[in-house]
């Protein structure tokens, strides 16, 4: 019995070590960088801000329509980076625009998501500027789909469905 109630002991503190890690991780993940910028995070200060509504709520009457179900009018550009060198990196910030458009416009349907391509563009050459490269990997653009999926997230709760 005295085994027992020592294995339950060790479960609560590892399950309570694990909540204080990820708590310490979730407000390092929150703090700002500081003027010397370092790091492979500091480039995302070309991503333009996006509002994010602090308490998110489904858009009244929202009809919910996936992006998949958009084809006829994605744009010929989006179509053209489904392969390529910068392909990933192109549909990385691509659905970072996607999902900010959503947000911004709240609208659910396919003029929603269907987002212009000329701002994935403008960010793609602020970015190989950042980065000093001349063609994006995945691997540049890997911060840009992480803030992307934060945002799909957002996006799905806001239109009640799969984005």
């Amino acid at each position: 019995m005295w085994i027992e109630a020592m294995k339950r002991g060790a479960a609560k503190s590892a399950v309570a070590a694990t909540m204080v890690w990820a708590i310490i991780d979730v407000a390092a993940a929150e703090t700002p960088v500081g003027p010397g910028m370092e790091g492979e995070e500091a480039f995302l200060d070309v991503l333009p801000k996006v509002a994010v509504p602090a308490d998110v709520q489904p858009i009244p009457g929202a009809v919910n329509e996936e992006f998949r179900n958009c084809r006829s009018s994605w744009p010929a550009e989006y179509a053209l980076a489904q392969s390529g060198p910068e392909a990933r990196a192109l549909r990385d910030i691509y659905s970072f625009v996607r999902a900010k458009n959503v947000i911004e416009t709240r609208d659910c349907s396919c003029s929603g998501k269907v987002a212009s391509w000329s701002e994935v563009d403008d960010l793609a050459l602020k970015l190989r500027k950042e980065k000093r490269v001349e063609m994006l990997s995945w691997q540049d653009t890997a911060p840009v789909s992480d803030e992307a999926r934060k945002l799909v997230a957002v996006a799905e709760a806001m239109c009640g469905g799969r984005f």
